[in-house]
């Protein structure tokens, strides 16, 4: 199956094409990971548990990660959590398999939040995450997003190889990859086009926020097309989120279309 076949297979992109097909793609995550590792596990649901999944990689990724300090959330972080997440998939009701994929949280002393591609399936979240309970559910939008692009990068990669890692990011972050840079755009993408469906179902105060995210997704598809090092996937996902950005930029009176 070429990278074009995989994602007509799996319905496009998550959190971004209304046909995509979480199952399919979780499936093909399981396989891949039971592929280089057949013995860990008798059935192909074991492979998709975070802890099972982080021995996986433990064992045969090439790179290593140190994990960051951490502890268990606190119940009424958890409880925070929950009720954010109930929000956001109330919103938008097609991430409701999204949002109920195997996971766990873990709770870190500084920042906002963190995933990290070699500890799968785990978001960490900081202070930051929980200084209101709007930025709690972008930051749970924006690492949900990084989850679900992470599964499709296990399939094939977004990148091609070599490509450098001095790309830049609207916000002025340097030293990224494409495929960060790819990340970057896709949480975006998301983030953006829940606060357009909130604002289409009459929901105000999102303008100025939905404003920053479009111009944000933007700036990420410039760079990428500045040095183009995607990959055949990485094209294709490239191409969704331009026709996202174009969706965005053409809803009725869009705030980004009075800069």
């Amino acid at each position: 199956m070429n990278p074009r076949e995989f994602l007509a297979e799996i319905g496009g992109v998550p959190f971004v094409d209304a046909a995509f097909r979480p199952k399919a793609l979780l499936t093909a995550v399981a396989l891949v990971r039971r592929s280089a590792d057949p013995e860990a596990h008798s059935s192909l649901a074991a492979y998709l548990d975070p802890e099972n999944a982080k021995r996986i990689f433990d064992r045969h990724a090439v790179s290593k990660v140190e994990d960051v300090a951490w502890d268990e959330l606190p119940t009424a972080e958890a409880a925070s959590v929950d009720g954010a997440s109930q929000l956001v998939v109330g919103a938008m009701p097609d991430w409701r398999p999204l949002f109920a994929m195997p996971k766990r949280y873990r709770r870190m002393a500084t920042s906002t939040s963190s995933t990290s591609v070699l500890v799968p399936q785990t978001i960490y979240l900081g202070p930051g995450a929980f200084r209101d309970e709007e930025t709690l559910r972008e930051t749970l939008i924006h690492e949900h997003a990084h989850i679900w692009l992470n599964f499709i990068a296990e399939v094939y990669d977004l990148q091609v190889p070599g490509a450098p890692n001095d790309y830049v990011l609207p916000s002025g972050t340097d030293g990224k990859t494409y495929r960060g840079v790819m990340f970057a755009a896709h949480f975006a993408a998301a983030a953006a086009w829940a606060l357009s469906r909130r604002r289409a179902g009459g929901e105000g105060g999102v303008d100025e926020r939905l404003q920053y995210l479009t111009r944000y997704l933007e700036g990420c598809l410039v760079e990428m097309d500045r040095r183009p090092q995607g990959s055949a996937t990485g094209d294709l996902v490239k191409d969704a989120l331009a026709q996202r950005l174009d969706e965005l930029l053409k809803e009725p009176a869009h705030p980004a279309e009075t800069r």
